[in-house]
């Protein structure tokens, strides 16, 4: 195809059913991967490792991964308790790049990566496993495929500069976007966060669609539009991740939005989910209004270091807001580490049992949480290039791959999306608990507030036996409340204990031990 013209919904829809999975979003666990990263397909000896595969250059470059071998290992992420996977742009790019996000031809499959025919495999695979696929989709720019007179141009108060030539004579497609009308044309953003700059200028070398409310805005709303709704037509794809929304102004986006979702709804698609990418605080992310859910970077920055003990405390870690309207996917790392120099995975600097409690604790949180891949095997890429935290769980070079379902990481996280769904961890808001008679500072307590009733999440990150005291962060309704132990990875204690004045007494951590505990009253302890 080279043209949205070329694109008949109606054809592609007549008589197909699409899947529905009767799960509630908040029950889903998301895996995060890359297509190019995570393994070409080929027979391979896995073996434990926590080193990825791929040197510098090669990391630059594309290694060879391809859906296919997303298909052929579907059963490996099931196995891990999975319910969902998000995939990367797997749309063809420019060639020099290897991660989806610079598009070339927004109607065609990367040929490396594979062909149309095995995207719509890999989703009908993963539905007979009841795995939800989600695409990520690239709507704020087109790759790099026409280039300025002036090199690297900066974004200077909405000056648009000259163009030199595009990079392909018929590219990019569908042919609709060889217009250069319909671009912003006004060099680099430099200052992130503010407006119209981070609507209008390009991110890096890829190139800026103007989604304003002008004819021209309206014109690209229609043909990326046009593209998106094929993708899903002919996928029956699970819903979408919408890269670099924050770069696009709200009214465009909630109205691609909602196209998307009369499309859907009119193929009775029910359970079809759209989320954000949006680096930004709770009140900017209210303006895309549509949207069922977003990243949350404000967990990422402000509450996962505290998590794992990068920061020494004596109070309690400041509470997130509580998400209104939209649900949270939470996660540990990415493939952006975002603001981090140098770049580093979250298992860089962290001990195995350390990492193994912080994951049981972020598996206990509510909202979706989301694994980056290669968390599993405690993968520990560090450094300044994306490369360094995009390592491949294949070797290139060889015949090993690094799928062990027997790492200590794998066995952990199958735990905790087990424990996840039997104490019904999905919704609520939580804040940290001040630790009080510590010594070493290493124990760590979350406070998990449900409708129906609230949970603490206590772990130890070190080596040491410690007798802590917690301070609640949200007050009690009662002043005594009983305890409950609900989980232990060792021994727990037999004893009841008892809340006075928001305040639980002598709990016993062991080294590296985690724990969940219900805060019950006496007449509930008792029926």
């Amino acid at each position: 195809m080279n043209s949205i013209k070329d694109v008949d919904l109606s054809e592609i829809t007549a008589g197909k059913k699409y899947w529905n999975v009767e799960r509630p979003v908040e029950e889903e666990v998301m895996y995060f991967l890359l297509i190019d990263r995570f393994h070409d397909g080929k027979e391979r000896i896995s073996i434990p490792s926590t080193t990825g595969f791929g040197n510098t250059d090669q990391l630059q470059a594309r290694c060879g991964g391809t859906i296919q071998g997303v298909i052929k290992n579907l059963k490996y992420i099931s196995a891990l308790g999975f319910t969902s996977i998000w995939i990367n742009p797997f749309l063809q790019n420019n060639p020099e790049t290897y991660h989806g996000y610079s598009i070339e031809n927004f109607l065609e499959v990367d040929a490396q990566w594979g062909t149309k025919e095995d995207i719509v495999e890999l989703v009908a695979q993963a539905h007979k496993l009841h795995i939800k696929v989600f695409f990520d989709i690239v709507l704020n720019h087109t790759g790099n495929n026409w280039s300025y007179v002036k090199e690297n141009p900066r974004y200077n108060k909405g000056k648009q500069y000259a163009v030199k030539a595009w990079r392909y004579p018929d590219r990019p497609i569908p042919a609709e976007l060889r217009n250069l009308n319909l671009y912003g044309r006004k060099g680099g953003i430099v200052k992130w966060e503010e407006t119209p700059e981070t609507w209008d200028g390009d991110i890096f070398e890829l190139k800026d669609l103007i989604q304003d409310d002008s004819e021209i805005g309206h014109a690209t709303l229609e043909i990326l539009i046009a593209v998106y709704s094929y993708w899903f037509a002919v996928t029956d794809c699970d819903g979408f991740r919408i890269d670099a929304a924050k770069h696009i102004p709200p009214k465009w986006l909630n109205t691609f939005v909602d196209a998307m979702k009369a499309l859907t709804a009119s193929v009775h698609k029910t359970s079809f989910f759209i989320f954000a990418e949006i680096i930004s605080n709770q009140s900017y992310i209210s303006k895309y209004h549509t949207i069922d859910g977003y990243l949350d970077f404000d967990f990422h920055f402000s509450f996962v270091p505290n998590m794992y003990g990068e920061k020494k405390r004596k109070s309690a870690i400041q509470s997130q807001p509580r998400p209104v309207d939209k649900v949270p996917i939470r996660f540990l790392d990415n493939h952006d580490q975002v603001g981090q120099m140098p770049k580093h995975r979250i298992a860089y600097r962290m001990k195995e049992k350390a990492l193994c409690n912080l994951l049981r604790a972020f598996l206990c949180m509510p909202g979706i949480p989301c694994i980056y891949y290669g968390t599993e095997q405690g993968l520990k890429g560090k450094g300044i290039l994306d490369g360094s935290i995009r390592e491949c769980l294949f070797n290139p070079d060889g015949k090993e791959d690094i799928l062990n379902l027997d790492s200590p990481y794998a066995r952990v996280i199958k735990e905790g999306i087990h424990l996840r769904k039997k104490l019904n961890l999905y919704t609520g808001d939580f804040q940290s608990c001040e630790i009080m008679a510590a010594k070493s500072h290493r124990c760590i307590a979350l406070q998990v507030n449900g409708l129906a009733s609230s949970k603490l999440i206590v772990y130890n990150l070190g080596p040491h036996n410690e007798v802590v005291s917690i301070k609640l962060s949200s007050p009690l309704t009662r002043t005594n409340k009983l305890v409950v132990y609900l989980y232990s990875n060792g021994d727990a204690d037999n004893d009841d204990k008892t809340v006075v004045n928001d305040i639980l007494h002598n709990i016993t951590m062991h080294p590296y031990g985690f724990k969940v505990l219900e805060l019950l009253n006496h007449q509930e302890s008792v029926n």
